[in-house]
């Protein structure tokens, strides 16, 4: 199975996210070996979350974990394949990652609907992975006459595994047009 980690260290250009260099994980495993066109989008996340609870749990009564965000990260794989990243600046875990093998353009007169089937897990080491696959869910991005000046995107999605059952729900306000990385 092959798999990709590649490091893009980007530098801020606007005094509102002036940082001396941002480090972002690009975890696409195990999608494709080449990405056609990565876009990174300064942004952030309004009421976003994940809940997590057992099979029999009512997760409306559970707390909300907050997801935090500054950056999204959009790869276009040569294979049709695509990852979405939700990236905080301060986080010491890998990004938040939906994958779907396509953008549907069709589906709703809107919105790129994403029809989600795996999620990579926030995790400490970057060197393995944490997919699941089978998982229901959605993204919708709104930009759809062009990908790079997406203005928000909102994803919905569930997991369960065993006896545990997991929900995020990430509403992602996008604040600076993409930028295709590498920087051209």
């Amino acid at each position: 199975m092959n798999e990709l980690f590649g490091a893009a260290m980007l530098k801020s250009r606007s005094a509102a996210t002036a940082a001396p260099l941002v480090a972002i994980a690009l975890l696409v495993a195990p999608l494709s070996p080449a990405i056609s066109e990565t876009y990174l989008y300064s942004a952030s996340c309004e009421k976003s979350y994940s809940i997590r609870g057992t099979q029999s749990d009512d997760l409306t009564k559970k707390a909300r974990r907050p997801i935090r965000c500054d950056f999204l990260v959009l790869s276009l794989l040569d294979n049709g394949n695509v990852l979405l990243q939700i990236v905080g600046n301060d986080s010491q875990l890998t990004p938040t990652g939906f994958a779907a093998s396509r953008l549907d353009y069709d589906a709703n007169p809107n919105f790129i609907t994403m029809p989600l089937e795996k999620i990579y897990l926030p995790h400490s080491d970057p060197s393995k992975p944490e997919t699941v696959s089978g998982i229901e869910g959605f993204c919708f991005l709104d930009g759809k006459l062009n990908v790079r000046a997406l203005k928000a995107v909102s994803c919905a999605a569930k997991i369960e595994l065993g006896t545990q059952k997991l929900v995020y729900s990430i509403n992602v306000r996008v604040t600076e047009s993409g930028r295709l990385m590498p920087e051209q």
